[in-house]
């Protein structure tokens, strides 16, 4: 990263915004001032488990500062691999739904609060291996106001049936993910 303005407004900006949990594989990036915000979230791998019992599983990626968060839009790639035997675990062409929310993954249906900043997306996993899958895409289609004290945001996954999923096994998500967003405080 340059040294000097561009800099100090990336780090200033952060720590306006929020930040992005210390996670292997999970990059997160926010620009903007005024309560006005673009955050990039860059997976390289970020490995999720997925416990056989559930077939559901989630990983905090953002903590927003304390107000009410309005997500404006924005848009998602990203590409899915299994890591371990799929025999074994996670099976070939196996039913996965991703979404993101303010709430952590709670079953294999993802509703409500799982999915209110993106809705729920199918996805076969159609890679073989430990190789990915091709890509999945979504965009942020409908705006959301989101108030906690402070407001999470989540990547959540599920499975769809008891046969998708052998036992436990982990997920490795790469893409990125971009959100316009703003910040209106806190009215507490």
């Amino acid at each position: 990263m340059t040294r000097g303005l561009p800099r100090t407004l990336v780090r200033a900006a952060a720590r306006e915004a929020g930040l992005a949990p210390p996670k292997l594989g999970l990059k997160a990036v926010t620009t903007g001032q005024g309560g006005s915000y673009r955050t990039v979230f860059t997976f390289a791998g970020m490995q999720v488990p997925v416990a056989d019992a559930q077939a559901y599983a989630a990983q905090k990626i953002f903590d927003f500062a304390d107000g009410k968060v309005r997500i404006k839009g924005g848009t998602a790639r990203l590409q899915f691999a299994v890591l371990g035997t799929r025999a074994a675990t996670i099976n070939d062409n196996a039913a996965l739904t991703w979404s993101l929310g303010s709430a952590a993954a709670s079953s294999a249906t993802l509703a409500s609060t799982m999915v209110n900043v993106l809705a729920s997306t199918a996805r076969t996993l159609d890679g073989v291996g430990a190789a990915l899958s091709t890509a999945s895409t979504a965009d942020i289609a409908a705006a959301a106001t989101l108030d906690g004290t402070p407001v999470d945001l989540y990547l959540n996954l599920a499975f769809a049936t008891g046969t998708d999923i052998d036992a436990d096994g982990t997920i490795a998500v790469t893409g990125t993910i971009t959100l316009l967003w703003e910040n209106w405080g806190d009215n507490v």
